[in-house]
């Protein structure tokens, strides 16, 4: 029986260096697909994308070249939660080769229930204020801070996720997966029960939460608890590939 691919979609701002705990902490019978978009990671020289529709386009792109031309299962964190949605249905829309069957949702709110984190187009907020907004979920290095090229560089990256985000709220949060969801969430975040369980709103199938002690960053501390998570609803409930 081959190994189930679980396809890694980073937060704004990150990259896949997110998910090394994780990925540590996974069994043999998963295999990690990190996936990153460009401006950050091995992809750090390419410009950008600034819309959700890009960013989903670039990642079903991915697929193929990754090796995930089957049945698998998606793991999203904080943006990454909302492009896994939008990936999934994208795939399901599209009848492709490549199927999500079950899909992790981490670190974030119900996207029918999410709101746009500018009034105005966050690609013209300067970076003050990108790196201010960046701050409220935590995880910028106090190093990067203090260093003016980095920080420079990480809030170009971060606004342009930024317009990710605030694309996929406005033209992309509607969309519903057939996949089975997990909710995955630390009980010191900032998200309350309500923007949570607006989750169910975005599967056709079962929805079912997770809290793990922590912050938005849960998954660094509890990285072999969500591993064991994972392993069991896959063993559970994901079709293995032929």
């Amino acid at each position: 029986m081959k190994p189930t691919p679980l396809v890694l979609l980073h937060h704004s701002g990150g990259s896949a260096q997110v998910f090394a705990p994780l990925i540590a902490a996974l069994p043999p019978t998963i295999t990690p697909v990190p996936l990153e978009l460009p401006g950050r990671g091995r992809r750090w020289r390419e410009e950008p994308l600034t819309t959700a529709e890009a960013a989903v386009t670039d990642l079903a792109e991915q697929l193929p070249a990754a090796g995930v031309t089957g049945h698998f299962a998606l793991f999203g964190h904080s943006m990454g939660a909302y492009l896994a949605l939008a990936l999934a249905a994208k795939l399901e829309r599209d009848a492709s080769p490549a199927q999500c069957t079950i899909l992790f949702a981490s670190a974030n709110a119900g996207p029918q229930c999410a709101v746009p984190l500018f009034e105005g187009d966050p690609l013209q907020a300067d970076d003050e204020d990108i790196l201010r907004t960046g701050a409220r979920f935590g995880g910028l290095d106090p190093q990067i801070l203090a260093h003016e090229q980095l920080r420079q560089r990480t809030a170009r990256v971060m606004r342009a996720d930024f317009g990710v985000c605030d694309t996929f709220v406005r033209n992309l949060s509607h969309n519903v997966t057939e996949s089975p969801l997990v909710v995955c969430y630390g009980t010191e975040d900032s998200f309350d029960q309500r923007q949570l369980t607006m989750w169910r709103c975005s599967s056709a199938s079962t929805t079912d939460m997770a809290p793990f002690p922590g912050d938005h960053f849960y998954l660094t501390d509890q990285a072999p608890a969500l591993a064991d998570l994972i392993t069991r609803r896959l063993t559970a409930t994901v079709a293995q590939p032929a």
